[in-house]
């Protein structure tokens, strides 16, 4: 299938950009070890001394790709709650904490996954599981902050897309390249879909997703192994594992001829995209040719 998506760039910069933040800590021959809670959370930790400081990372097995028809966007949306409060960290306290604290938090969403980093000093780690673990199962959903905030996504979108001629050929391209997988739709969402979207279809997105079993959490710094595996345990090991949903891994349909579109939009120079259909995950025989692909 097609692997060209203008938010998958976008969070592929977003990733560039913070590994050479984190460069000297991943250059290092650290050791990396991996451990499961009872619940089904995946914990993976990555030993580094050189510098005090640690990131984690909150790493849900959702995303665009999951979503059905009408509810595009649903991911990206529900990341944007997730910053919004729970009973114990008010709305916008997270945030206001992690910076008080001299912390950076962000998240991003993209087809197969949505993902929360938070980067402190080393001594921040167990108020870093405590926020996390939190939001994996408190979250409020306010009905007055998903108004709000839903603008915000959809300014987010008018600015990246459809005022963006770049932006919103490429979304076009996109839809037109995938016939029958869900990428074909943005993950930001269609703004019909963001304009019907309800505080109840998010609740329903995330109290099905959003559970240890389907999460996955990253650990990176000046930590000993031992003391993440102590605190995973305090912070996540009482939220309880959940059943998920039976997903159906789409495939592309096999092309049969060549699709075309031209746009006439206000671009200051001609954009030309170009996609070839080429083995994934899901189709090749050898899934040594999607990696070469790839690099």
């Amino acid at each position: 299938s097609f692997h060209i998506s203008l938010q998958k760039a976008m969070v592929m910069r977003k990733l560039w950009l913070f590994s050479l933040l984190l460069a000297p800590l991943w250059a290092s021959a650290a050791v990396t070890n991996e451990f499961t809670l009872a619940n089904g959370l995946k914990v993976v930790v990555r030993e580094d001394h050189r510098s005090p400081v640690v990131v984690t990372q909150a790493w849900y097995k959702v995303g665009s790709a999951y979503e059905s028809v009408g509810s595009t966007g649903i991911s990206h949306a529900l990341e944007h709650m997730m910053f919004k409060g729970t009973a114990k960290v008010p709305t916008g306290e997270f945030s206001r904490l992690v910076s008080h604290l001299g912390g950076e938090d962000n998240a991003f969403t993209a087809s197969d996954y949505t993902a929360y980093y938070q980067l402190y000093s080393n001594t921040r780690l167990p108020l870093a599981l405590e926020l996390e673990a939190d939001r994996m199962v408190n979250l409020t959903l306010d009905e007055t902050e998903f108004k709000q905030e839903i603008k915000v996504v959809m300014e987010e979108r008018r600015q990246r897309t459809d005022d963006n001629p770049q932006g919103l050929a490429f979304e076009r391209f996109q839809s037109l390249a995938l016939l029958t997988t869900p990428s074909r739709n943005p993950t930001i969402g269609w703004m019909s879909d963001l304009n019907n979207m309800k505080i109840d279809d998010l609740r329903r997105w995330y109290q099905t997703w959003y559970a240890p079993n389907n999460a996955t959490l990253v650990v990176v710094g000046d930590v000993k192994v031992d003391e993440v595996k102590q605190l995973a345990n305090q912070y996540f090991a009482q939220i309880p594992a959940q059943t998920l949903p039976n997903i159906a891994v789409a495939k592309e349909v096999p092309l049969i001829g060549e699709r075309q579109l031209s746009l006439e939009l206000p671009a200051k120079v001609a954009n030309l995209y170009l996609g070839f259909n080429v083995p994934s995950l899901t189709s090749a025989q050898n899934p040594k040719d999607v990696y070469a692909l790839r690099m």
